[in-house]
């Protein structure tokens, strides 16, 4: 399973070795004890990639599209946890299959050190 954690200053993608189905459940018994909130819906969440990292990505809840001339967007569809419907912060969790999810999370590493870099072209 896929975890992309959205927060107002950042981004995590991570996979974990437990089913949406269990991630739900943890959660919302964390909530339950906590006192809090928890909103759990169908919900589709997207990061961006460089378009240099060519890789051919497809499968069912999973679709790329130019977003400009250097970046592809990646949209994933799964369920979507937050504290309120409203908001842009929480977390996504997807299941694609372990090999897909592999990818995207190696991709999405390799983005980090991408925008990172310092930009070739001179000026």
């Amino acid at each position: 399973m896929l975890k992309l954690t959205y927060s107002d200053a950042d981004l995590l993608i991570e996979r974990l070795d437990l089913s949406v189905e269990a991630m739900v459940a943890q959660r919302s018994i964390v909530a339950l004890r906590a006192g809090q909130p928890l909103m759990v819906q169908p919900g589709s969440g997207s990061f961006a990639l460089p378009s240099d990292l060519t890789v051919a990505l497809g499968g069912s809840g999973l679709e790329v599209t130019p977003c400009d001339y250097d970046w592809l967007e990646v949209t994933l569809r799964g369920t979507w946890l937050t504290d309120y419907n409203t908001s842009a912060e929480g977390i996504l969790v997807v299941e694609l299959g372990a090999a897909l999810e592999r990818q995207i999370v190696a991709l999405w590493l390799r983005s980090l050190s991408w925008v990172a870099a310092p930009c070739s072209q001179g000026g």
